[in-house]
């Protein structure tokens, strides 16, 4: 009887389909789009008030679709973040962004909405560096550091020799960081070649444009090279 009974439960157990199993990363890439468009939304956004009210129904799908992202892969980690020992904190920690977001918004704090937002950028690049994945959208994060520390300190400088310092110090590293973005999977695709190509010759008369001290040339040229990148970060 108890035989009969082991093989009963075997067969009973194969034709039951697994409840847990690891999913694989471009599953959950494909199912991270939504949600993360909702996100890049958000951020792009909460960078001006005058756009508080789109920012706050952008916030409100982002944290909605983040929480059925978090709530599928808490329960099946894909096998590339296997190693991750928190996984289920890590990618539920944008719901709580949001929320928060969702807080600082009512409040009418839109800049401090928009530094808590960019936590989910940081998150999901080291997510992702840390674990060997390349992405167009950490190439993009990489360009944008590199964008954000040269812009600032042109704004900083204060005359052509200053100006010169800054291009020689983080010129160079404005150059490679774009060049970077070639690196990734998807710099075939025709869209991303074009916007490499605009972004290539932006980057280049800016450090012209710093060279010469030339405050309106930086000011157009920081603003090609923002466009540029911003094409980037929403093709994603």
């Amino acid at each position: 009887m108890r035989f009969n009974l082991s093989v009963l439960s075997l067969a009973t157990l194969l034709t039951i389909p697994a409840v847990v199993s690891a999913s694989d990363y471009a599953t959950f890439n494909k199912d991270l789009s939504l949600p993360y468009s909702h996100f890049k939304k958000s951020l792009s956004l909460t960078s001006k008030k005058e756009d508080a009210d789109k920012a706050k129904v952008a916030i409100a799908a982002f944290t909605t679709e983040w929480a059925k992202l978090a709530a599928k892969y808490s329960r099946d980690v894909p096998t590339v973040f296997a190693s991750v020992t928190d996984f289920p904190a890590v990618i539920t920690r944008p719901v709580a962004i949001g929320n928060e977001t969702r807080a600082l918004m009512e409040k009418g704090d839109v800049k401090a909405a928009h530094n808590l937002l960019e936590e989910v950028r940081y998150l999901m690049w080291n997510l992702r560096v840390t674990n060997g994945i390349v992405s167009l959208a950490d190439k993009a994060n990489n360009f944008h550091e590199a964008m954000e520390i040269i812009l600032d300190k042109a704004d900083e400088a204060k005359d052509t020799a200053g100006l010169r310092q800054v291009e020689a110090r983080f010129g160079p590293w404005l150059a490679v960081s774009w060049e970077e973005v070639a690196l990734a999977p998807e710099s075939a695709l025709p869209p991303v070649k074009t916007t490499l190509t605009e972004g290539r010759t932006s980057v280049a008369a800016l450090r012209t444009a710093l060279k010469n001290g030339d405050k309106a040339a930086i000011k157009q040229q920081g603003t090609a090279v923002k466009n540029a990148y911003k094409k980037i970060f929403f093709m994603d």
